[in-house]
């Protein structure tokens, strides 16, 4: 042991010392939240990098962005291994594999020697001028990460977290895209006991600043320091880049992995080395179980691998039997079970359905010019996507010029196919393409920096070039301060006040912003205080189920009459309908501001003296993932019956009959679990029949709020009936009769254990 240490450099010596002791301070003494949600942060994404840094090759930046790159993909992983082992995620068993994982350099002879700091050139005006960019990128980032309350993609996240680290066993696969989006948080989560928006979105952040430096280093091999610089300021004032750094989703690691991938292969097509084109395959197989979006970048990296082994002439058996296993093995451990789970399919038909709107009377092409033109031009101004634009096709005339010799028309190739890929599948391919357009982005910005680089050395000459200098530089300025307005500014919040708050000097050309499918715009409502502030339940809201499952830690929600209070959000993100004539008849039970601004009214049924006023601002609120798993309970009273062909089961029910008299109502509350998707909606019906139908409603569950198409296996849905009895219905005990029909041809399910079409929960008595 003596004679490893003495051989471990002073930095690794260091980090060795300090992962220690946070392992130590994490399992005897007992933190703040912020104070282990700083120690999960260290152990997840800083200290690995550390001593991972001697184990990567090349230029010192290369070996940095790399060794940064691979902890967050490793963390997730090892997640996803330790969730296939079921149960409930143990927080010592998370901490002791990630600490292990960060010390495993030190099992490698070669790894042991760390590079020493001073290989990096303070001086140097390269260094400098990328330090104010990732500065800079940093600034849009992290500036108010913690204002905006989830969004409900991010409350989707969350809350499938959640019931992962609480034992749900099928979770993962209910998600209708790549799991790293929720296995990153998650690991922070069991890492750190509670956790709030600031953390949550932490690392996404740290993924969206590596892709600055990822752009730089990709572009300096092929363009030069200059041309690198240019490439990495473009794309850290890029809208969807600040966007999607402050929000818990995938794409800042899809952005950063694709990039990398794309950087493994060119590293290999130029010296050969086997390690790089096992990089490719890990970041690249990475990148797929972040998104499907990754896919994209294949035509760039089969391009330079390809002309690597034409090149040689030869293929190295060897090395690319280890890449493609290493690959496929990180794909399989998601991809096998999930194609072998029922959701599979119902994945794909969403895939191609809903997103690519392929059918057999469009066939598969599509035009989505508009779409993606108002998508980009409101994420960016129209000054940087018009200046890119330019600056992209004098790069690529650049580029064709160059490509006459042949390494620079592999490299040429290569940076075409980054960008018109992406871009080509979804003007032509994608009929929904949505934010999805990021992805042309980082193959756009290289294409810009060429051509501004070209411009300034070779177009514009003495003092032409001081102006043309000066013109790039004020629109650079015009550019930084868009997303600063849209994403980090919240005084007022743009993106919901459009039409009297929309930045003055910024030209669209269009009125007003896409209505689906936006992230990452700063918005809070109060929510963090509505907890505190509901004492009955059920509850009901205009807001989104998936934002209020967080704040609300998964409280009893209706979207039926039976509420007995209603949280009405002034702005919401994604309005539910609700009766505005019902508010008339609440009472306002209490109001909670923003900032002085409107948030939440707060109503339920008693009438109060007085409405107390609370104010939100900077307020945090932190969840343990039992807070916000998805509920257990099946109703007081329990059923246990399956329907169908092992489609859905009848877990229990509530049931009220203090109105069951002539006149009035019984009220029944079901609670269903589906046990494989639907693929068809079906109708509840509840029946008071005696031989004889004495009342009855028949609806889809929840209100029609939740149609059995969109339930998901395992959830738990809560259903309540209100059945209204006739002047004349005769008193006694009438059997209750419960089930499903298909919506369309009304052929019941059946029990699975005595084939009836109807259960027979109860018998109401009407008095």
């Amino acid at each position: 042991m003596k004679v490893i240490l003495a051989r471990l450099s002073a930095p690794v010596r260091v980090s060795l010392a300090a992962l220690i002791l946070l392992t130590a301070v994490s399992f005897l003494f007992p933190l703040a939240p912020h104070g282990y949600q700083l120690a999960a942060f260290l152990l997840l994404f800083m200290w690995p990098a550390i001593t991972w840094l001697a184990c990567v090759d090349g230029p010192w930046l290369d070996r940095l962005v790399i060794a940064a790159a691979l902890p967050p993909l490793v963390n997730a992983l090892l997640a996803l291994l330790t969730y296939y082992a079921s149960g409930p995620m143990l927080s010592t068993v998370q901490l002791l594999l990630h600490t292990a994982v960060a010390l495993l350099p030190l099992a490698k002879r070669s790894c042991i020697a760390w590079p020493s700091v001073r290989v990096i050139n303070w001086r140097d005006r390269t260094v400098q001028t990328l330090a104010a960019i990732f500065i800079l990128a940093l600034a849009l980032r992290l500036t108010n990460l913690p204002y905006s309350e989830f969004q409900g993609d991010e409350g989707v996240i969350m809350t499938r977290a959640a019931a992962m680290i609480t034992g749900d066993d099928a979770e993962i696969f209910l998600h209708q895209k790549g799991p790293v989006e929720i296995l990153i948080p998650l690991t922070m989560w069991v890492l750190g006991g509670q956790i709030n928006e600031f953390w949550a979105r932490l690392p996404f952040a740290w993924g969206s600043l590596l892709v600055v430096l990822a752009l730089f280093v990709l572009a300096r091999r092929w363009f030069g320091a200059p041309t690198a610089l240019l490439a990495a300021l473009f794309f850290a004032l890029n809208g969807f880049g600040v966007a999607f750094g402050r929000i818990v989703q995938y794409q800042s690691f899809v952005m950063l992995w694709g990039t990398l991938a794309v950087l493994g292969a060119a590293r290999y097509a130029a010296a050969g080395k086997r390690h790089d084109l096992v990089g490719t395959a890990v970041f690249l197989a990475g990148g797929l179980l972040a998104h499907y979006d990754a896919i994209l970048v294949t035509p760039a990296v089969g391009w330079l691998l390809f002309n690597r082994v034409w090149q040689e002439r030869r293929v190295a058996w060897r090395a690319w039997l280890l890449a493609g296993g290493t690959g496929a093995l990180i794909l399989a451990l998601f991809y096998v079970p999930f194609v072998r789970n029922p959701n599979f399919a119902r994945t794909g038909q969403y895939l191609v359905q809903g997103r690519l709107g392929a059918s057999d009377e469009t066939g598969l092409l599509s035009w989505s010019g508009a779409q993606v033109w108002q998508m980009i031009t409101f994420y960016n101004s129209l000054y940087y996507v018009v200046g890119l634009a330019l600056l992209a096709f004098v790069g690529l005339l650049a580029l064709i010029k160059r490509g006459r010799a042949r390494r620079g028309g592999v490299i040429a190739m290569a940076a075409v196919l980054l960008f018109f890929t992406p871009l080509a599948f979804y003007l032509f391919i994608v009929a929904d393409p949505r934010t999805h357009v990021y992805t042309f982005f980082p193959g756009w910005t290289l294409l810009a920096a060429v051509g501004a680089w070209t411009l300034g050395q070779r177009w514009v000459t003495g003092r032409g070039r001081l102006a043309g200098w000066g013109v790039f530089a004020l629109w650079v300025g015009v550019t930084a301060v868009y997303p600063w307005l849209l994403f980090v500014d919240y005084t007022p919040e743009r993106q919901r006040t459009w039409a009297e708050n929309r930045p003055r000097f910024y030209p669209t050309t269009w009125d007003d912003p896409p209505l689906y499918g936006i992230f990452g715009f700063p918005h809070q409502a109060g929510w963090r205080l509505a907890a505190e502030l509901v004492t009955e339940l059920p509850y009901a809201s205009n807001e989104e189920q998936e934002v209020t499952a967080w704040y609300m830690a998964q409280a009893a929600r209706t979207h039926c009459p039976d509420l007995a209070t209603f949280v009405y959000a002034a702005r919401v993100q994604d309005v539910v309908l609700y009766d505005p004539d019902l508010l008339a008849t609440l009472a306002e039970q209490a109001r909670v501001t923003v900032a002085g601004q409107p948030g939440l009214v707060i109503y339920g049924r008693s009438p109060t003296d007085a409405v107390p006023l609370r104010d939100a601002a900077g307020r945090a609120l932190w969840r343990a993932p039992a807070d916000v798993a998805p509920p257990t309970f099946g109703g007081h009273y329990p059923v246990q019956v399956t329907l169908g062909n092992e489609q859905v089961r009848l877990l229990g029910y509530d049931l009220d009959t203090a109105d069951a008299v002539p006149g009035g109502r019984v009220v029944v509350t079901l609670y269903w679990q589906a046990l494989a998707p639907f693929d068809q909606n079906y109708q509840v019906f509840t029946h008071l029949y005696d031989g004889e139908l004495r009342a009855q409603h028949d609806g889809a569950p929840d209100c029609a709020i939740m149609p059995t198409t969109r339930w998901e296996p395992g959830r738990i849905i809560r259903d309540p009936h209100v059945i209204s009895l006739p002047p004349d219905m005769p008193q006694g005990a009438v059997p209750l009769l419960v089930g499903m029909y298909n919506l369309l041809t009304y052929e019941r399910l059946s029990r699975a254990d005595t084939g009836a079409d109807a259960i027979h929960i109860t018998n109401v008595t009407v008095r």
